[in-house]
């Protein structure tokens, strides 16, 4: 049974939502840049689409920070693509992730193999935990939509994340054609391994060339929430 404060929450989210529905995603980002100013962060994974984010944040001349979780298993590929983008859009770049010596000791154990749900924990969850608290975190717009899996079609333009935060989505009703179409159009580039069958890139060890997210081994990490749960999704 939910307590008032509960339910007044969810009713705020789902008139949020609604106002949200009919505006395009600069101005869904532009809403909530003028909402909550400077408690707004942006989340990237510098993937394969994350110039779409950056680039709308440019566009609309924002000065929004940017959170990237480093697993410290990221490929070398990946972090050359975060600082290219960085390069190019000139935003406040935060990293967080684990520390030297837990790398190590998953390293050794390999516990990518033992206990995926430990190791989502250690690299990525935990550490976002850590930005969030610690960067006074209000809002984080995300770059998902919901044609990337089953979880994120379940998931608003706003929802609740997971220290506390809200999430913005201001893409989760974009289909994959109309991101080509805006890469394209604005000749924004993409990450190195695309062009080698990479429609999805995570961490080395458990990433493979493969069509949407079918090439992970975990199709949801968990620092995405559905109805205020944590959700994660192997493939088969």
């Amino acid at each position: 049974m939910n307590t008032p404060t509960q339910t007044a929450i969810a009713v705020d989210l789902h008139q949020i939502n609604s106002l949200l529905q009919p505006l395009t995603a600069r101005e869904r980002i532009a809403w909530a840049s003028a909402h909550f100013g400077p408690g707004v962060y942006a989340l990237t994974s510098a993937g394969v689409d994350s110039a779409l984010l950056l680039d709308h944040l440019a566009q609309l001349k924002l000065s929004v920070p940017v959170i990237h979780i480093n697993t410290g298993f990221l490929p070398k590929e990946t972090l050359a693509f975060r600082d290219k983008l960085k390069k190019r859009y000139g935003f406040k770049l935060y990293e967080f992730g684990p520390t030297t010596q837990q790398i190590q000791a998953i390293t050794d154990e390999q516990l990518w193999e033992v206990d995926l749900e430990r190791y989502s924990q250690i690299t990525k969850l935990a550490p976002l935990h850590q930005a969030i608290t610690k960067l006074g975190v209000r809002v984080l717009l995300t770059g998902i939509r919901g044609d990337q899996t089953a979880n994120r079609a379940r998931l608003g333009f706003i929802g609740s994340g997971n220290d506390g935060e809200l999430r913005i989505n201001p893409f989760i009703d974009w289909s994959k054609r109309e991101v080509n179409d805006y890469l394209s159009r604005y000749n924004l580039p993409r990450h190195p391994l695309y062009t080698q069958g990479f429609e999805s890139v995570g961490d080395w060890h458990t990433t493979k060339p493969g069509t949407g997210r079918s090439g992970r081994t975990v199709i949801e990490c968990g620092l995405h929430m559905v109805n205020g749960r944590l959700v994660r999704q192997k493939t088969a």
